[in-house]
């Protein structure tokens, strides 16, 4: 949804502002807290209280930042000079400031040419601008010109549509313009926080920072402040699709610029008073406040605001079905629209298309120079990102040789073992052998039979054989042992020993020779192995097995 005609984002600076009294600095920091702190002091008892004591003893001081950056000037208010000269102007004021070493008044050149890049709608150069008049302001450690400079900088934010970071500012101004007891500025700052809740959807907290502001300005700022703020609030309700609710803001805004003979923002006003009287179906209402607006904009040779009223008619009558009036205010507004187009804007759009050809060849010579800066940085990363790729395809293939070779060693040592513990068993099963058939004469039969006894039941693999054989072999096979238990873990020790020798490959004589056990408790073992394994009879288990 488009914004209301004439919509003013921030207030009109005025020199008629009202000095106050002598300040009382604890109302103020009471003030401040109240403010900042409100969501959670709403619900406490001591609200009441410190609402007395603002009320009663709130009294700041105003600084004279506001007044030396208007008298400073050396553009007149209404001068016609264009923005070029004005530039000029505010570039040598900002010189002579510098050469003169004078902070305050370089902080006001640097803020004269943010207005004028904004009205360039050279929001780089505006923001280039605020934010070095910030820095000069923190360096003097002055709150005022910290809150004024702030304001500004939530100006530019603003006009760049970033709501979000102008409702940080707008706050840190209004806190700075508190310390500086410039109870204007503060005021100021809080009536656009309500208008940044408004953009943001937040209309609750609109309508409470707008409560805030809206007594303060009537105490500390002049009537233009008033009716600037009403003009602003009912035209954020506008902006809302609060038509209703905008319109006494509105009035009330007409009412006082009536009075102070402003004739200007009255019609502007009253343009802001008839969109929403339009919005909310009060066509006849609306028609007779543009038709007021169209007599005064033609006295006064108003012929900007001339052109929105025919306009905003043209769309009003469209709304009310009369289309032959709406065709006669269109044709209305383009005719005005042409004649404002005259000579000297012709000439104008001549020189801006000189500059924009000027700036369009720089731009073309930049993006050559950025086009090879990155064709540059784009080679180097692209032979930083090679030599990475070959120092980590390097490190990968050393490490699979590596872990290769580290992986045949196990295998190996393995193998080693294997053998040396066949061997060991073969050994004592020959002494075995030979025990039985050449018994000791001299030893007592019932001796002799323990002996027999004893030596049948020795466990030939020992447990510290099978524990360095197990370690040996996980070496050879990487999580072989975790893969097979997390499958079948209700194998006993004596099947997984059996699977993991018929990984191995050794046939079942092998296998009872290193284990010292008969054959058929090998046969036994890989009965139950099988069942366990759930295979079916056509698959080989000594397959399944070597390929687990």
């Amino acid at each position: 949804m488009s914004k209301p005609a004439s919509f003013s984002p921030y207030f009109e600076i005025s020199k008629g502002y009202k000095k106050v009294d002598k300040p009382k600095y604890w109302a103020g920091l009471l003030f401040l807290a109240f403010m900042v702190n409100y969501d959670w002091m709403k619900n406490q008892r001591f609200v009441p209280i410190l609402c007395m004591l603002i009320g009663a003893n709130l009294s700041f001081g105003q600084t004279n930042f506001r007044t030396g950056w208007e008298t400073s000037n050396p553009i007149a208010k209404d001068t016609d000079l264009s923005i070029e000269d004005k530039l000029s102007a505010h570039k040598n004021f900002l010189a002579k400031a510098q050469q003169e070493e004078n902070p305050l008044r370089e902080v006001y050149g640097h803020l004269y040419l943010t207005y004028d890049y904004l009205h360039l709608q050279n929001y780089a150069s505006a923001t280039e601008q605020v934010l070095k008049a910030d820095s000069l302001a923190k360096q003097a450690g002055n709150p005022g010109w910290q809150g004024w400079v702030m304001h500004r900088k939530a100006i530019v934010s603003l006009r760049t549509k970033n709501y979000e970071d102008a409702l940080k500012e707008y706050k840190e101004s209004a806190r700075l313009c508190g310390e500086a007891k410039d109870s204007l500025c503060m005021s100021e700052s809080l009536e656009q926080v309500s208008i940044m809740y408004g953009y943001l959807n937040d209309f609750e907290n609109a309508q409470r920072y707008h409560k805030i502001a809206m007594p303060l300005i009537e105490k500390y700022g002049g009537e233009v402040q008033q009716a600037a703020a009403l003009n602003n609030f009912g035209n954020l309700q506008n902006w809302l699709n609060r038509n209703a609710e905008a319109v006494p803001y509105l009035e009330r805004s007409v009412a006082i610029y009536q009075k102070l003979g402003k004739r200007l923002e009255t019609v502007q006003a009253m343009n802001n008073l008839a969109a929403a009287l339009h919005r909310s179906r009060q066509f006849d209402k609306a028609e007779k406040i543009l038709q007021e607006c169209i007599r005064i904009n033609q006295e006064n040779n108003f012929l900007e605001n001339l052109r929105t009223n025919y306009g905003n008619l043209c769309v009003l009558y469209d709304s009310m079905g009369d289309y032959r009036k709406a065709f006669e205010y269109l044709d209305k507004y383009y005719s005005l629209n042409d004649s404002l187009i005259g000579a000297k804007t012709q000439q104008k759009i001549a020189e801006l298309e000189i500059k924009y050809e000027s700036q369009q060849k720089e731009l073309e010579l930049e993006k050559g120079r950025l086009a090879l800066k990155t064709s540059r940085q784009t080679i180097e990363r692209l032979i930083v990102l090679v030599l990475l790729v070959l120092l980590l395809a390097v490190a990968g293939l050393w490490r699979w040789w590596w872990s290769k070779q580290e992986l045949m060693k196990n295998k190996e040592t393995l193998a080693d073992l294997t053998r040396i513990l066949m061997e060991k068993n073969q050994q004592l099963a020959e002494h075995k052998n030979l025990a039985l058939q050449e018994p000791d004469e001299d030893m007592e039969s019932d001796t002799a039979t323990d002996f027999e006894e004893n030596l049948f039941d020795l466990s030939i693999l020992t447990d510290a054989d099978w524990a360095s054989f197990k370690a040996y072999f996980e070496k050879a096979h990487p999580g072989f042992l975790h893969r097979l238990r997390s499958l079948y873990p209700d194998l006993t020790d004596a099947e997984e020993r059996l699977f993991i020798f018929m990984k191995l490959n050794l046939t079942s004589k092998e296998i009872a020779a290193i284990l010292g056990i008969a054959m058929t408790s090998v046969k036994k073992t890989r009965y139950r192995l099988r069942k366990k394994l759930d295979l079916r009879e056509e698959v080989d288990m000594q397959e399944f097995i070597h390929s687990f």
